[in-house]
């Protein structure tokens, strides 16, 4: 496990920003770059979504992530899987293992039920973001809506299944520093809700900033970790990279 964070070159780094506590953000990840997430204060749960940029029907799939790699627990070598079974994003380097595949985001009634209703005419600026509310803004900006909107993977999010099949979550866990990367298989829409996450009983709506890096990262080679993890991730960065080919030789952008 990686537990300290390479030193970048500042040629390779794309970008370098901040994303508030209750704030939205959404970039386009090309192939081949990776975008780091540093939980610079500790907070707990940053929602996420997932979606192949050429075609935005292909998404993250929760179920598919946790199936095929017979692994609810998210960590450094495992990747996030689309619903047609290629990979999205592979996770390069991770300083936390906590990472939350079941529970979801949080709707406006979940956060006013904790928090109270901190709505703008009270709290203006600062009133209380919910994730769903944040993914609609998000998804509106490249021409999608409410169905589009799936269940999504809460980083930083310690969140587990006790032995009798209940949820079981823990607010103080992920230290703070905890990072983790995640290098584009194929070019990746990713969208970002930093909120309180659905099981927390934080009452004070105390939601941290995070710091966003995006880096052009290395060629993957062959006995890269999250190729070799299975048979079955083998097979799968072979149906994503033979999938981008046509992109990269007929040049196509978005």
């Amino acid at each position: 496990m990686s537990k300290n964070m390479k030193p970048l070159l500042a040629e390779t780094v794309l970008f370098d920003e901040v994303l508030v506590g209750g704030g939205r953000w959404s970039k386009i990840i090309r192939k081949g770059q990776v975008l780091r997430i540093v939980n610079t204060e500790g907070t707990s749960g940053l929602s996420a979504l997932f979606y192949n940029v050429h075609e935005r029907t292909e998404r993250y799939n929760a179920a598919d992530t946790v199936k095929i790699q017979y692994n609810a627990y998210l960590k450094e070598g495992k990747a996030l899987y689309s619903d047609m079974g290629r990979i999205l994003m592979s996770i390069v380097a991770d300083s936390c293992e906590t990472h939350d595949t079941v529970c979801g985001y949080t709707m406006a009634a979940d956060v006013e039920k904790l928090c109270g209703l901190g709505n703008y005419q009270a709290k203006r600026n600062c009133y209380y973001k919910n994730d769903f509310d944040n993914f609609l803004v998000e998804v509106g900006k490249y021409g999608m809506g409410r169905r589009d909107i799936m269940p999504c993977l809460n980083l930083f999010a310690d969140a587990k299944i006790g032995e009798r099949g209940e949820l079981i979550f823990r607010e103080e866990t992920v230290p703070a520093g905890s990072f983790i990367e995640l290098r584009a298989e194929m070019d990746v829409l990713v969208i970002l809700s930093n909120t309180v996450h659905v099981l927390s009983t934080n009452e004070t709506y105390d939601v941290k900033p995070v710091n966003l890096i995006v880096y052009q990262g290395e060629e993957v080679a062959a006995d890269d970790m999250c190729v070799i993890d299975s048979e079955r991730s083998e097979r799968a960065f072979v149906n994503t990279k033979n999938y981008m080919k046509q992109f990269i030789q007929g040049g196509k952008n978005v």
